[in-house]
C-alpha cells in the first residue's frame, strides 16, 4: 500500500481537524504509485508539476493538448501531445435518412483552452490541415505550407485569433503556435471523424500520417472510436479488411471499452475488437491499448481489464475520465477501478 494510501484509510476513521470537521481527503494515488506499474498507464492529462497537488495518479504517460505543459513533465514520465483529427463539415444521412451534422473542428491551442472551431468542406481539405499542423508541431513548416497549397486551404496561427472569437471561415487550417518538445515521445491522434470517409481513404490518410511522425523521429499513437460500433466502421472507414494493417503502422492503438458498448458487455465488446483487429492477418499485441471509461464502468469491468492486459500481453491502459473526477479517497468509485486495472486490487485494501 502507498503512503497516500495509508493516509486515504486513516482518514476513513474519521480523523477530525481543529475545527471540528474532518480533514479534506488526501488524494488515493500518488508518485510512489508510478514504481508499481507493470505495464504502460495513459492519463489524459497535463503532466504533474513537481511538488504541486496532482489528481492523475498513477501514470507513466500523460497526453495533452497543452501544449506548453509537455516540457515540464518530472523525468521519469513520457509526454504526448493531444492531436484532433479534422473532419469535414458535410452532412451525412445516416440510418433511416436522418441527417447527421458533424461538430466543427476544435482548433489548437498552446493551453488547450480554445474552444471555437473550424469547418471544412471536404474531407481532402480536412485531411490537409490535420497533416499540415503535424508538420509544424514537428517544426516542418515548409511541410505545412504545402499540404495547405495543394489542398486549397489558408494557414493561420493561433496566435492571430483570440479565444473568443467565432469560428474561423471555412477551409482555415488553425496552427499551434509552439513545437512539439524535444523530449516529447510525439503525438496521439485522436481520429473521431466519423464524416463519411471509406476504408481506402482512412488507410491511405493514416498510412501518411504515420510516416510523417515516424520520418521526425518521434512515435505516434493512434486513438479510434469503438472498432465495434456501427458509426465507426460505416462513416470513419476503420474496418475488419483494414484494421491489422493500421494497427502496424502505429506504435499504439487503442481498443475503447466503455459502459455503452454495443453489445452491452465490456467481455464481449472486447472480443469483438479484438476479432476486428485480427481478421486481415496477425497484429503484435504490444501495439494494442485498451482506452478504458472510468466514469460508467464498474469494478468487475475493471477486473477484466487488468486480467485481459495480462494475458494478452498488451502495451496497457489509457484512462478515459468521460466527465468522471480523479483525485480524492480511495473508496471513490473511479479509484478503486483505477487500482483494480493498474494494481490488480482494490485502492486500499493491500492485496
Amino acid at each position: 500500500m502507498s503512503m497516500a494510501a495509508l493516509a486515504c484509510a486513516g482518514l476513513a476513521l474519521g480523523i477530525m481537524s481543529q475545527t471540528g470537521s474532518a480533514a479534506p481527503a488526501a488524494d488515493c494515488f500518488s508518485a510512489t504509485d508510478n514504481t508499481r506499474l507493470r505495464f504502460e498507464a495513459y492519463q489524459q492529462a497535463p503532466p504533474p508539476r513537481d511538488g504541486a497537488p496532482y489528481p492523475h495518479y498513477p501514470l507513466s504517460d500523460a497526453v495533452s493538448g497543452q501544449l506548453g505543459r509537455l516540457a515540464s513533465a518530472p523525468k521519469g514520465i513520457r509526454t504526448w501531445y493531444y492531436h484532433w483529427a479534422n473532419r469535414a463539415a458535410t452532412p451525412l444521412i445516416g440510418a433511416g435518412g436522418r441527417q447527421i451534422i458533424r461538430k466543427l473542428n476544435l482548433e489548437p491551442s498552446m493551453t488547450g483552452n480554445r474552444r471555437h472551431r473550424s469547418a471544412f468542406s471536404s474531407i481532402d481539405r480536412a485531411n490537409a490541415c490535420t497533416l499540415a499542423q503535424a508538420s509544424s508541431l514537428l517544426g516542418q513548416d515548409k511541410r505545412a505550407r504545402r499540404y495547405a497549397r495543394e489542398a486549397g486551404i489558408v494557414l493561420i496561427s493561433e496566435k492571430a485569433l483570440p479565444d473568443t472569437a467565432s469560428p474561423s471561415p471555412a477551409d482555415t487550417c488553425v496552427l499551434a503556435s509552439g513545437k512539439l518538445p524535444p523530449r516529447a515521445s510525439g503525438i496521439m491522434l485522436d481520429y473521431e471523424v466519423q464524416d463519411g470517409r471509406d476504408p481506402q481513404m482512412t488507410e491511405r490518410f493514416l498510412t501518411s500520417y504515420a510516416k510523417l511522425v515516424h520520418a521526425a523521429g518521434k512515435q505516434v499513437i493512434l486513438l479510434v472510436n469503438p472498432l465495434d460500433s456501427p458509426g465507426q466502421q460505416r462513416f470513419t472507414g476503420v474496418t475488419a479488411e483494414n484494421a491489422h494493417r493500421i494497427v502496424a503502422l502505429f506504435d499504439r492503438t487503442t481498443l475503447v471499452l466503455w459502459s455503452r458498448n454495443a453489445q452491452k458487455s465490456l467481455p464481449a465488446s472486447y472480443a469483438a475488437q479484438m476479432a476486428i483487429v485480427k481478421a486481415g492477418g496477425p497484429v503484435d499485441p504490444g501495439r494494442l491499448l485498451i482506452d478504458f471509461e472510468l466514469a460508467g464502468t464498474t469494478l468487475e469491468d475493471a477486473r477484466f481489464v487488468h486480467q485481459m492486459i495480462i494475458r494478452d500481453r498488451l502495451a496497457g491502459v489509457l484512462f478515459w475520465r468521460n466527465y468522471a473526477s480523479q483525485g480524492g479517497s480511495c473508496s471513490a468509485p473511479v479509484n478503486q477501478r483505477i487500482a483494480a486495472i493498474a494494481f490488480g486490487d482494490v485502492a486500499g485494501d493491500g492485496n
